[in-house]
C-alpha cells in the first residue's frame, strides 16, 4: 500500500513539473520572490527614473541651450523657456517707454494672428522696473505671451542689448534671426521660411 501511495505521488509530482515546463520558444515564468525582496527581473522591467515615461513612451526632447531660461509672465505666473522646445519662436524685446516698440504693436499682433498656431511668439519687456506700464502695454498685444524682466536676465541669456529687437529660433531652438526694428515683411518672410 506504501509502495503505491508513493507511486502515485510520485507521478502528481512529475505531471506538475511537466505542466509548468515551457513549451519550445516561450519564457519560463520568473521565480517568485519572497516579499521585500527584490528580483532583477523586477528591477528591469520598472520604468526608468530619469524620464518619467512609462513603457512605450517616447522621452521629451531634449531642452536646447537658448530655451533654459526661466522668468514671470506679466500676470506673474512662473514661465520656463523649456515649454517652447520643439516649435519655432519669435521673441520680441520691447520696453514701454519706446516709441518704436509702440509703433510694432499692430505688426506683432498681425504676425501673431498669422502664425500663432505655427509659432510661439513671446514678448520680453525690459528697461523698466514700471510693473502697470509693462501690463499696460502688453494688453494692447492680445495673443502673444509677454514675460515681465525688469532685471533683464531674459535680455543677456540672449545677448540683447537695445529695444526693439527680434530673436527667431527654428524648432530646434537654433537662432536664425536677431534683429533690431526689421518691418514686417521681413519677419513674416523669414517666420515662412522656418515653418516650412
Amino acid at each position: 500500500m506504501v509502495r503505491k501511495l508513493a507511486a502515485l505521488v510520485a507521478v502528481v509530482l512529475l505531471g506538475t513539473a511537466c505542466a509548468q515546463q515551457a513549451s519550445p520558444g516561450t519564457t519560463p515564468p520568473a521565480p517568485e520572490s519572497a516579499p521585500g525582496s527584490s528580483s532583477p527581473q523586477a528591477a528591469s522591467s520598472a520604468p526608468s527614473s530619469d524620464t518619467g515615461a512609462g513603457a512605450g513612451t517616447e522621452s521629451p526632447a531634449p531642452v536646447p541651450p537658448t530655451l533654459r531660461f526661466e522668468a514671470r509672465t506679466v500676470s506673474g505666473d512662473e514661465f520656463k523657456g523649456a515649454s517652447l522646445t520643439g516649435q519655432p519662436v519669435l521673441l520680441w524685446f520691447w520696453a514701454p517707454w519706446c516709441p518704436t516698440c509702440r509703433g510694432q504693436i499692430p505688426e506683432v499682433k498681425e504676425l501673431a494672428e498669422t502664425h500663432g498656431d505655427r509659432v510661439a511668439v513671446v514678448g520680453v519687456a525690459g528697461l523698466s522696473d514700471d510693473e502697470a506700464a509693462i501690463a499696460e502695454f502688453a494688453a494692447q498685444v492680445p495673443g502673444v505671451t509677454h514675460l515681465s524682466d525688469s532685471a533683464g536676465a531674459v535680455w543677456r541669456h540672449f545677448g540683447v542689448v537695445e529695444q526693439s529687437s527680434f530673436v527667431l529660433l527654428d524648432r530646434n531652438g537654433k537662432k536664425v534671426l536677431t534683429t533690431g526694428y526689421g518691418g514686417s515683411d521681413e519677419l513674416d518672410a523669414r517666420i515662412s521660411a522656418v515653418i516650412g
